[in-house]
């Protein structure tokens, strides 16, 4: 895919969310394999989770590791 949702505000990262569910969604629908669909059902409910979350004012936790990362370089000597 390579989208880069980090990159859009807050409200076109949850319109994505819930269009990448919805589409997961239906290839759950569409697939005959149970595992298959499991997996597709999995992934649709953890972008609707994501979308949820940041309705709901909370960091999205795609970013969250690259911020603590961040959080974690600045002000330490770079060792190398």
């Amino acid at each position: 895919m390579g989208q880069s949702f980090e990159l859009l505000p807050v409200e076109e990262r949850i319109q994505q969310y819930r269009e990448m569910a919805d589409a997961t969604f239906l290839k759950a629908k569409r697939t005959e394999d149970p595992f298959s669909r499991a997996e597709f059902m999995s992934l649709a409910s953890n972008w609707h989770a994501l979308a949820r979350q940041l309705e709901a004012g909370n960091p999205d936790p795609e970013l969250a590791p690259m911020a603590s990362q961040e959080a974690d370089t600045q002000g330490e000597p770079h060792q190398a």
